[in-house]
């Protein structure tokens, strides 16, 4: 019997994560209209879910059954809250002191969201990238599942992982994980900003192709807004770190996430096992690019998020459709 392996994937972008959160709210809500079900959630259609940064922290809560408008309200609500900082300095504290923000508030109001969620609570099997600073390598929390033999995750609290992958450098402080025996982390996007190709590693290491449980792959993935950040020709070549300031690490991401975007591409081309969609966020009017950013959470730069993140699910609707004609098939403990 052929059965489809189901993923969602999601971008990091920090408060941009609010687009993200926006088309899963619209699709959701779309999903209960048709089923007439107030109960159903994103994560009864997808197998498999993965997050990087903001991504995790959405993936994360979608793996509980938080239903999507709680997470657009954590952004909307705790977004100014988070990314708030003192006009005092806020260059010189980024660049040569402890950092541009606190995650004391991020920790509270992950609490909020999360509250003491585990990761072995989830509805599905997880890939949340994050780094290990304290061995220099990669690292994924992903749920303890049986294909694997994995055991090391389940434990963990959800708002540990999300802190974990979220600790961009610069902006908010390196993670720490006592479960792991204090091992420091720090934002996932450093390495897999666009966790789609995780998520098909993932699939088919375990769980696709001959002698397992599915034939193929349908993955949906989405981006976080990315702006343009065109540089007119002969510009000054020699920057200091104040000189690249956020764009030092937005760039990276924006670089990793489209060619992850294009190898996916390519591979669904040339394979009939991989259905693969990415709903894309590129930013090209200037007046919106100034408004959003991967910190900028003022009253505007949310409203636009909201705004691009409707028009995307208009425009995206039909191609939307066939991931979630059917729901997942793989049960974890809790599905």
């Amino acid at each position: 019997m052929n059965k489809s392996f189901k993923i969602l994937s999601i971008d990091g972008g920090g408060i941009k994560g609010l687009y993200s959160a926006t088309i899963l709210k619209k699709i959701e809500e779309q999903l209960i209209k048709d089923t007439n079900d107030d109960k159903v959630r994103i994560v009864d259609y997808f197998d498999l879910i993965c997050g990087t940064s903001t991504g995790g922290l959405i993936a994360l809560a979608l793996s509980a059954g938080i239903p999507t408008s709680e997470i657009c309200d954590f952004y909307n609500n705790h977004g100014p809250k988070i990314f708030w900082w003192s006009r005092f300095l806020p260059v010189l504290k980024q660049t040569l002191f402890w950092g541009k923000y606190s995650d004391r508030k991020l920790r509270k109001a992950l609490e909020a969201i999360l509250k003491t969620n585990k990761i072995g609570d989830s509805k599905c099997l997880l890939c949340i990238p994050t780094f290990d600073l304290t061995h220099g390598t990669y690292e994924i929390f992903k749920y303890d599942h049986r294909e694997g033999n994995l055991s090391r995750d389940n434990d963990l609290l959800m708002v540990d992982v999300a802190l974990a992958t979220s600790a961009a450098p610069t902006y908010f402080p390196i993670a720490e994980i006592k479960l792991h025996e204090s091992r420091q982390y720090i934002d996932g996007g450093v390495w897999a900003n666009n966790p789609s190709l995780v998520g098909y590693t993932e699939a088919t290491w375990h769980f696709v192709g001959k002698d397992k449980l599915y034939s193929d792959i349908q993955l949906l993935s989405i981006s976080s807004m990315n702006v343009s950040e065109k540089r007119e020709p002969l510009s000054r070549r020699r920057r200091s770190f104040i000189g690249w300031k956020s764009r030092l690490f937005s760039t990276s991401l924006t670089g990793q996430s489209e060619f992850a975007h294009i190898f996916l591409t390519s591979l669904s081309k040339s394979t009939s096992n991989l259905k693969y969609l990415r709903i894309d966020g590129e930013i090209k009017d200037a007046t919106h690019s100034k408004l959003i950013q991967l910190d900028k959470a003022n009253k505007k730069s949310l409203l636009l998020l909201r705004q691009y993140g409707n028009d995307k699910y208009h425009a995206l609707k039909a191609d939307l459709k066939p991931f979630f004609e059917n729901k997942k098939t793989y049960k974890t403990k809790n599905s």
